[in-house]
């Protein structure tokens, strides 16, 4: 029998076997260890001519296994590829990783020191781990789901960067996925803005109908101006694009341990109508401002709503809040003493403040209205009443308007024409002119109502009324502003006792709006009997330097001048000629008091008397 032509077919039908067997086992490197099932053919007994084709497929299997075993798997390899150039296309940025797991059979990829540089928003993003489940055997049929660890992100947001780069993100080739990170950090930074996120928890979904990104936060550190607010956070925002822009919603509540807390609810779409509200369940102003300023000191508590809209390079903030038991106190402009401070025991804060890209405040209709404030709190003068102060303008550069009335208040500054005072009527002010000081730079418009203002400024007394307006500049850089006014304010009962007058006196004082206040001019009648001598006085001149004009006394200067100092319808006891000489040394100068005539005050140059 010849075995030599049958010895060749088997030996050609072996080495097809084996070589299906070994082709077959590269399988594995997708489907695992499963390829080696194929060669339980070889068990039944009338296939066990194909032995060969089992025992290579056993064999290459095992190869392949160990391959892959040691990181040489293709497909491993190829889906690594794929996850990376997928990521830096959707982040837009470079890749790298410090350690590369998976098993391509149970579709599982396992990444370790995650990171990918973000030059569109000069920053970077990196995760301690991530595993990414592709479905069984790498199918990827229903999408992908990404889970991950401890997120340390940064980001700059500043000129519309983050916003710009947001809008431009898409789901990775469309492919249905899904993101869960457990833990981490995102820090949001831009002068004079940024903010610290804890993260929570962060999820994410995406497909071919957009994209959504929810994250949960603990804590957040924000940065204002250069001062840090520390809060506890419940809840949070998501960002995403269904199609229709970026929109970003938030629901979290905000806890500050010394200010208070609040809630932000709502949703936000650049360049539509939706807005975010921030309710503010309470605010204390004292510790708050405190973070930003040590020369003043404001006290009260803040209750309302603010209205967030537009984007991040143009945030809006329109608020309207209610202000209780306000209390402002400026070292400097009140005197050292805090009696001084101005206090409102109910106000309304309205207007809206804008947020340009994220660096400067553009103030609109920012105004604080209160029925009962106090106006001024100096010693020499106090007013009390309502009124609206208003705001405009890019920070620093803000003009605005004032309007009050002032329902009640005192002037209680001395009157003294003598050498050694230098401080008289001509110098008071409020000392809510010191406080416009404090602006960098404001042009205010004003007006104010005088009900009633008290005036008890020896030897004068009485009640003055009337309207005023004016302005206030003040220029940047240059520490005193300029105070203009215009109107007058009248006294009719108005009552002077100096040495031997006890007389009545009607008077006006005229502001004009091209002169300094301390200019006023004063015009009024003083009438009064020394015995049989009729004291008929026009009040003329100004407050810098006031006059006097006698008439019908038919007395010299010398003459009524000596009158007015001695004159009384008793005699006067040794105490009342000391008391009389005491005040006439302090208003009219000690060279006065000497030669018992008060007329002799012109020489100071601070009064005239003019006896006709």
């Amino acid at each position: 029998m010849d075995t030599t032509q049958s010895g060749k077919p088997r030996q050609a039908l072996k080495t097809r076997q084996i070589a299906a067997g070994v082709v077959l086992s590269l399988g594995a490197f997708l489907f695992g260890g499963f390829m080696a099932l194929p060669a339980l053919i070889a068990v039944a007994p009338r296939l066990r001519r194909y032995w060969p084709f089992a025992l290579a497929l056993f064999v290459g299997v095992l190869g392949v296994r160990g391959l892959t075993l040691l990181g040489l798997n293709p497909v491993l390899a190829w889906a690594r590829a794929r996850a990376i150039e997928e990521l830096g296309n959707a982040l837009g940025g470079e890749v790298s990783l410090e350690g590369f797991s998976g098993d391509a059979t149970s579709g599982s990829l396992h990444f370790e020191g995650v990171r990918v540089t973000l030059p569109e928003v000069g920053g970077e993003a990196s995760l301690e781990s991530v595993d990414i489940e592709t479905g069984l055997f790498m199918l990827f049929r229903k999408g992908y789901v990404v889970t991950g660890r401890n997120l340390s992100l940064r980001v700059d947001a500043s000129g519309g960067k983050l916003e710009s780069y947001l809008s431009r993100i898409e789901a990775p080739n469309q492919t249905a996925a899904s993101l869960l990170i457990e833990g981490g950090r995102i820090e949001v930074y831009g002068s004079p803005t940024s903010a610290v996120l804890t993260l929570k928890q962060l999820q994410a979904d995406s497909g071919p109908a957009g994209w959504a990104l929810s994250a949960g936060f603990s804590r957040a550190q924000l940065t204002l101006i250069g001062r840090t607010h520390d809060l506890s956070i419940v809840g949070g925002i998501t960002v995403g694009d269904a199609g229709q822009g970026l929109v970003v919603q938030a629901d979290l509540r905000a806890i500050d341990e010394e200010v208070g807390f609040g809630i932000l609810r709502g949703e936000l779409q650049p360049g539509g109508a939706s807005s975010m509200t921030c309710v503010l369940d309470r605010v204390e102003l004292h510790p708050l401002w405190a973070r930003y300023r040590k020369v003043d000191n404001y006290e009260g508590l803040l209750r309302g709503q603010v209205r967030i809209s537009g984007n991040l390079n143009r945030l809006a903030f329109g608020f309207d809040c209610e202000v209780q038991e306000f209390d402002y106190y400026h070292f400097t402009a009140m005197a050292l003493d805090p009696a001084h401070s101005f206090k409102l025991p109910q106000a309304r804060l309205t207007g809206t403040l804008v947020l340009l890209e994220g660096e400067t405040w553009e103030f609109r209709q920012v105004a604080v209205e209160a029925a009962d404030a106090t106006l001024a709190t100096g010693d020499a003068l106090s007013a009390r009443g309502g009124g609206k102060f208003t705001l405009e303008g890019t920070f620093p550069e803000l003009s605005g308007t004032l309007d009050a009335t002032v329902e009640s208040g005192r002037l209680s500054e001395q009157i003294s024409w003598s050498p050694l005072h230098s401080k008289g009527l001509n110098a008071v002010e409020p000392n809510i002119v010191l406080l416009a000081e404090q602006f960098p730079q404001l042009e205010l418009d004003w007006k104010v109502e005088v009900k009633q203002l008290a005036v008890d400024c020896e030897p004068l007394t009485g009640t003055l009324s009337g309207s005023l307006s004016g302005t206030f500049h003040k220029q940047k850089d240059v520490r005193l502003g300029t105070l203009r006014a215009g109107g007058e304010l009248a006294m009719t009962d108005g009552r002077v006792r100096c040495l031997g007058i006890d007389g009545q006196l009607s008077a006006r004082l005229v502001f004009n709006p091209n002169a300094p206040t301390n200019h006023a001019s004063l015009r009024g009648t003083l009438t009064a009997e020394l015995g049989g001598t009729p004291i008929n006085c026009e009040v003329t001149g100004d407050l810098q330097r006031p006059g006097f004009v006698f008439t019908g006394a038919n007395l010299g200067p010398e003459a009524l001048g000596r009158k007015i100092y001695r004159y009384s319808p008793v005699e006067l006891t040794p105490a009342e000629l000391l008391a009389r000489r005491e005040q006439c040394t302090r208003i009219f100068g000690p060279d006065a008091a000497m030669a018992e005539n008060p007329l002799l005050a012109k020489s100071g140059g601070k009064v005239f008397f003019t006896v006709k």
